[in-house]
């Protein structure tokens, strides 16, 4: 099966998502797990300081005798911490985007044969023995061959006329 794509900067940053969750978590979720982990920290870090804080009597009392001030000058080193990591993070995946008619951007010519998959753009050749392939993912449409635990090949379903052509290619 010989299949023609065209892979665009949004195709690539779908995948980047998808490959860097299937990484961290191993299957795939919604959301941000750091943000997810941050709060839940967060959480019980209060919790404990509110264990020692307040006898489980006194809790009316709580409210009145708890340094609301102090509370927020300490939690803002952890949200300007957490707010620069957000921005770095989106500085760094623009900064990562590979430059259009590369080697991951641009049109390509993907030949599945018996032997293996042989990849062909402007820029050069690849061929990938069967071995290497992990798995055959599929995301919004779009198909993921990975030939490691990162590296993939992406197939938009731009370039598929067919459900029926996505399905037979898997």
């Amino acid at each position: 099966m010989i299949k023609k794509t065209r892979v665009t900067e949004n195709d690539f940053l779908n995948y980047t998502d998808y490959a860097f969750k299937r990484l961290g978590t191993g299957k795939q979720s919604k959301g941000s797990g750091f943000f997810k982990n941050m709060l839940v920290w967060c959480v019980f870090a209060t919790a404990f300081l509110f264990f020692f804080k307040v006898s489980p009597i006194s809790l009316p009392l709580f409210i009145s005798c708890f340094h609301w001030p102090s509370a927020a000058l300490a939690a803002f080193p952890f949200v300007v911490f957490i707010v620069a990591s957000h921005i770095n993070m989106r500085k760094f995946r623009q900064l990562s985007i590979p430059r259009d008619n590369g080697l991951m951007l641009g049109e390509k010519t993907i030949k599945f044969n018996s032997e293996g998959i042989v990849e062909i753009s402007q820029l050069g050749n690849g061929f990938y023995k069967w071995e290497c392939v992990e798995a055959v993912e599929e995301n919004n449409g779009d198909l993921y061959v990975f030939l490691d635990k990162l590296l993939a090949l992406i197939i938009p379903s731009s370039s598929f006329s067919s459900d029926a052509e996505k399905e037979k290619l898997q």
